[in-house]
């Protein structure tokens, strides 16, 4: 490559007869206002100091010439190229001599003084940035300002920039715009132009270039890698990429693409890995750029609709939908792209879909009211299709299939039963789980009927919150009033939906069944008021009578539909183990462990440690590192386990590829067992709850040490 000292008006601006092109593969124009504000400043003070101000290196390469015009392609620099098309724009439109603004616009447009170059619409203007960002350019620079999208990146910078630019001149009787365009041609870079040899390089050198810049966001790198590679560029962006940026938002990019990768690799990927695995992925999937980006869409297509719902489909699936988005439960998304993907391919109905998603929904709630861990749910979406549909013959018996094996589970992951429900239902603190709450008792209501505007609603407290209660309700709620309000405060018998917000207060009840009776704002609310208006005494008989009757309405409307055809998932070879005791792991032979509710398959003992060490570490790589750092022993163990010196261990090995850390090797059942129980101490996961592996007797035959 050729690198010189160059200037944004001399070098790219100025010159006559060519055009610089944003590639597809790019992001989209999107500087802030800050840096537009910093480059303005930078701009005035060049000129006010006749100093030179560097703002960046500009990589490009010829592309084409036709007519004698050079068509050239930015690989880095366009959004400091667009930014200082804008201001120029702006300038002309702040400008008020005639002079001045053909100066300016001069410099924007080639020119055919002789009508000898076939210059049109499309070669006219010397910039051409990607295609939603050059309509928007083309707009303003054609004085079409009011047509233009308001919330683009182009038109709210030349705003800005007109503002700043009148602004300037108002303060400032010595400058002018002539001044103003000083400054600019006062703005220098580096010119790097890509030589022949290196073309097809273009994604590695743009690779390189910006990893020391502002980061480029996860979606950014991924459009790079699959468009900037193929030669049909344009084609691809139009029918893929650009498709995939309208169905989702820049803020959904990256959860989607996360939950993508998750869906294709083994074990996690975090953001920080995310684009060298989505390049593993590519390179050893075989896929084209087409066929990647045409999966990536069809998922996109799916993500929406999860995020979304979709009139494509009936009300119970957007129902069931819905209700996952609200009650945030988004990790089902990675079992749910392959449910929907049996539903496009007719496996199954959209009468099963609906069943499948109320499951997920209802075993949802089941688990957030039970109060059961959510650090395992990652692991169980991401393996539970293959785990229940390891036999093709599932799939004719999908519902069944599904519960059946949530419901076999030893785990703490199986589903809650409804009498643990119910339990939970009556007792726990549900205030807390604020948006829950409101689900719930809005489904209470809503039931059969008219529905209940419930946007302006809000939890209310029936026995007020405020721990000094006054004498009424104190006398109400008898001698023991203290006991009763901490314990039932909270819980489902005591809350209920009101549109007074704070109003109802420590009022007495007498004042609050009037409020709620009669509000100033019909709200309509009859079902969640109908064991409360009747009642002359509001105490602890009456909240758990109130508890046991709401309960009974949620178990109701949220159901586990009981398998028609049971699906055994049972191997009876097979048991599952905890590795509170070390001794069962004799005379066994290992063929998976869950961690966290993903399942991983093992062949034995010691290749389960060395699994579990890795997922750990993907985790939270800091317990790890700590004790190879300082050559740390388990409690209870002599030696260390792990280590920077392969010498310092028994048996070391190669840990992990690329941490330069070792394990320990060559133990036992036995020792394996204690080995992982220790390391999730380490960690602070729970080892009756967070870990289980399945093993069989080996009848007296020696296991293999591992």
């Amino acid at each position: 490559m050729k690198i010189d000292k160059g200037s944004f008006i001399n070098d790219f601006i100025n010159k006559n007869l060519r055009q610089y092109s944003i590639p597809v593969y790019q992001r989209n124009y999107e500087w802030s206002a800050e840096q537009c504000e910093k480059l303005f400043e930078d701009i005035i003070q060049a000129h006010e100091q006749d100093r030179y101000h560097f703002t960046g290196s500009v990589v490009y390469e010829l592309l084409k010439t036709e007519n004698k015009i050079d068509y050239y392609v930015v690989i880095d620099g366009q959004q400091r190229l667009t930014t200082i098309y804008i201001l120029l724009k702006a300038l002309i439109d702040v400008a008020n001599s005639d002079s001045e603004k053909a100066e300016l616009r001069s410099l924007m447009f080639n020119e055919d003084k002789f009508k000898k170059y076939n210059i049109d619409d499309s070669s006219k203007l010397k910039l051409k940035p990607i295609k939603s960002d050059n309509q928007q350019l083309m707009l303003l620079m054609e004085d079409h300002p009011e047509k233009m999208d308001k919330s683009s990146g182009i038109y709210q910078n030349y705003e800005l920039f007109c503002s700043l630019a009148r602004k300037a001149l108002e303060g400032d009787d010595g400058l002018t715009i002539e001044k103003i365009y000083d400054g600019i041609e006062h703005l220098t870079c580096a010119m790097i132009k890509l030589e022949d040899e290196e073309r097809g390089k273009e994604q590695e050198i743009f690779e390189r270039i910006n990893s020391t810049g502002v980061p480029l966001s996860l979606a950014d790198k991924i459009r790079n890698f699959v468009l900037m590679t193929e030669m049909d560029q344009e084609r691809l962006y139009e029918d893929y990429w650009l498709k995939i940026e309208q169905i989702l938002s820049k803020d959904e990019m990256v959860a989607f693409f996360l939950d993508y990768l998750n869906l294709k690799l083994d074990g996690f990927t975090r953001e920080k890995e995310a684009y060298d695995n989505f390049k593993l992925l590519f390179r050893n999937g075989k896929y084209s750029n087409e066929s990647m980006l045409s999966e990536l869409l069809h998922y996109a297509e799916q993500y929406r609709i999860f995020l979304a719902g979709t009139d494509e489909l009936g009300a119970d699936v957007n129902k069931a939908l819905t209700g996952l988005r609200q009650l945030k439960q988004t990790t089902v998304y990675l079992f749910l792209f392959k449910v929907f993907d049996d539903f496009e391919k007719r496996i199954i109905t959209e009468k099963t879909l609906s069943k499948v998603l109320n499951l997920l929904l209802n075993y949802s709630i089941r688990r957030l009211i039970c109060e059961v861990g959510s650090n395992s749910l990652r692991g169980l979406y991401k393996t539970l299709y293959s785990r229940v549909f390891n036999r093709e013959e599932n799939r004719n018996y999908y519902y069944d299939a599904i519960v059946s094996f949530l419901t076999q589970m030893s785990s703490k992951d199986a589903i809650p039963s409804d009498e643990e429900f119910i339990l939970a239902l009556k007792e726990k603190n549900l205030y807390r789980k604020n948006a829950l709450c409101k689900f719930l008792l809005v489904a209470v209501e809503n039931q059969s009927k008219e529905k209940v505007q419930t946007a302006d609603l809000s939890i209310e407290h029936i026995m007020p919150q405020n721990k000094n209660l006054s004498k009424s309700w104190q006398n109400m709620l008898g001698d023991d009033w203290e006991r009763v309000h901490e314990r039932y405060l909270h819980t489902l018998g005591n809350l209920t939906l009101t549109g007074y917000n704070s109003e109802l207060g420590d009022k007495s009840f007498e004042e609050k069944k009037q409020m709620l009776e009669n509000p100033e704002t019909p709200t309509h609310i009859t079902v969640l008021y109908g064991n409360v208006l009747g009642r002359t005494i509001w105490d602890e008989k009456a909240i758990r009578e109130r508890a046991a009757h709401l309960s009974e309405l949620i178990l109701k409307l949220f159901p586990i539909d009981k398998a028609e055809e049971k699906i055994d998932f049972s191997d009876p070879r097979y048991q599952e183990y905890r590795v509170t005791d070390s001794r069962t792991a004799t005379f066994k032979q290992v063929n998976y462990y869950e961690l966290l509710g993903e399942r991983v398959n093992v062949e034995s003992f010691a290749a389960m440690v060395r699994s579990v060490a890795v997922k750990l570490y993907d985790m939270d790589s800091t317990v790890i590192e700590c004790m190879a750092r300082g050559n740390e022993a388990l409690p209870g163990w002599q030696n260390p386990v792990f280590s920077y010196d392969q010498g310092a261990l028994k048996g070391g090995v190669e840990f992990k590829k690329g941490t330069g850390i070792y394990i320990s090797t060559g133990y036992s059942a036995y020792d394996c067992i204690s080995f992982i129980r220790g390391l999730l101490k380490k960690h602070d996961l729970n080892i009756d709850e967070d870990f289980v592996y399945s093993a069989r007797s080996t009848k007296g035959e020696s296991d293999d040490t591992p």
